[in-house]
């Protein structure tokens, strides 16, 4: 038999994979403090910062849900109504058709402005829009009114102060979606005349 006189008994008494931790520099240790309370500041900036952004009124989106729920019920309603008077007919009849659908729009408005359950002051963008509304039907007033004279009536949508058709912005304010875009049929009176 094999004599291991003077060598550790099999097997050692201790893990041989067992070593001591390395010793840490103090800079390092610094450094590890000073990352840990860097991420810990960010993480509470990242949060605040959503939640202040999350709430703020953004200056050219109609974001308010209560705001846009009571548009989105009025305007499906403003939309159907105009879509359902064709402009055709004699210049009377084209007339009365273009009062109607000016009607229809006028009533969305009045019924978004009293609507008791929103503030439409809340969201700024809206009272803008609102106003962007009532340029166009003046503009179309003013169509109207060359068709009585009868001019050569062309409906001149207004621009904004960039020189871009009302109706782009007009489309483009919603923060989810389009919640009231405006009918084909505001913009041009004749649209089965348009695609000739």
């Amino acid at each position: 038999m094999f004599d291991s006189a003077g060598l550790p008994p099999y097997p050692p008494q201790h893990n041989a994979w067992e070593f001591p931790p390395p010793p840490v520099d103090k800079h390092w240790l610094w450094i590890a403090i000073l990352a840990a309370v860097t991420g810990l500041v960010a993480a509470v900036a990242m949060a605040t910062t959503a939640i202040v952004l999350g709430s703020r009124d953004f200056p050219g989106l109609i974001q308010d849900s209560d705001v846009t729920a009571v548009i989105a019920d009025e305007c499906e309603l403003m939309r159907d109504t105009v879509e359902s008077l064709p402009v055709d007919g004699t210049v009377r009849q084209q007339v009365a058709a273009l009062a109607d659908q000016d009607r229809a729009v006028r009533i969305m408005l009045g019924d978004i402005r009293s609507d008791s359950g929103i503030d439409i002051s809340a969201d700024r963008p809206t009272e803008a829009w609102l106003a962007d509304w009532e340029r166009l039907l003046l503009a179309r007033e003013a169509y109207a009114a060359q068709l009585v004279d009868g001019r050569t009536a062309d409906l001149r949508v207004p621009v904004d102060e960039h020189g871009d058709e009302i109706y782009l912005r007009m489309n483009d304010v919603w923060a989810e979606g389009t919640v009231c875009e405006v009918p084909p049929a505001l913009l041009s009176p004749y649209p089965e005349t348009d695609s000739a």
